[in-house]
């Protein structure tokens, strides 16, 4: 199947149309790509905002309208962010838990030190960062991808994960630092994906809608978790949405492949007679 088999040859311009397809999605995924010498960075063709962005604002104008940037430490508007994506060494404050404490998002002091324990920052030291469509890969290749969607869709990705890889274990959330380290940082680190309620800083300069959710995933297995999107389609969806796919499956002049319209797995499940 053609689709499938661009996807896994590391053909990002295909895993987004694969992704768009097979998911449903409003936004780009957008293609997270660490920058390590400040050499890097200057070559890298992308826009540097000149007042600077907080890190999820930019994955946000990437999904949303296909802009590129390039952040470094003087141009991410955002210290939680910068820590970590491995920019910006962490500062006792934030380790002790004391500053989460002071801004009394924790019970107390106790509460906030085992959420800063928690936190999972990148350990190598980083110059920089890359935040673009994950379509606009070509030689390099990016190190995680974050996708904005519904629980719908997030619940095929992780059927799709769970095809190849198994049960998904020690999903990390807390809502907070939702796109820097739930959908950055500790999938990297993690090398698993991991799913994020998103948190109230990213909501506000974000502007993400009610309804959406994050999830961060290490780019190198993306072609394996397509992959078990596709072989699940079957057992896992309904007719209506079966038919919907096929039909943007031929809307861009690709392979449509035999679908059992009106059978998966759950179908005769829950006492419903047969018709």
């Amino acid at each position: 199947m053609i689709l499938l088999e661009m996807s896994i040859k590391n053909n990002y311009e295909a895993m987004q149309e694969a992704l768009s397809i097979l998911l449903e999605l409003e936004r780009l995924p957008v293609g997270i790509k660490f920058i390590k010498t400040k050499e890097e960075y200057e070559a890298v063709k992308a826009k540097e905002p000149k007042s600077g962005l907080p890190y999820c604002t930019a994955v946000a104008k990437a999904s949303n309208s296909g802009e590129s940037y390039k952040l470094d430490i003087a141009h991410n508007r955002c210290a939680a962010a910068s820590t970590a994506l491995g920019m910006l060494p962490v500062s006792e404050y934030r380790l002790s838990g004391q500053m989460h404490a002071d801004l009394k998002v924790y019970k107390d002091l106790e509460v906030s030190r085992s959420v800063a324990h928690d936190m999972v920052y990148c350990q190598e030291k980083n110059f920089g960062i890359l935040v673009q469509p994950l379509g606009l890969y070509e030689k390099e290749k990016p190190d995680v991808v974050i996708l904005i969607s519904t629980p719908k869709w997030a619940m095929r990705l992780l059927q799709g994960y769970a095809y190849n890889f198994g049960q998904l274990k020690n999903i990390k959330m807390a809502g907070m630092c939702a796109i820097c380290q739930e959908c950055t940082s500790y999938p990297f680190v993690k090398k698993q994906p991991n799913v994020s309620m998103l948190c109230a800083g990213t909501r506000c300069v974000g502007q993400w809608k009610e309804h959406e959710l994050g999830i961060g995933i290490p780019a190198d297995i993306l072609g394996n978790v397509i992959d078990g999107i596709w072989h699940t389609i079957d057992p896992m969806e309904p007719k209506k949405v079966k038919e919907k796919l096929m039909t943007r499956l031929q809307e861009a002049g690709l392979a449509v492949p035999d679908i059992d319209l009106n059978n998966n797995y759950y179908s005769h499940a829950y006492g419903i007679p047969k018709k």
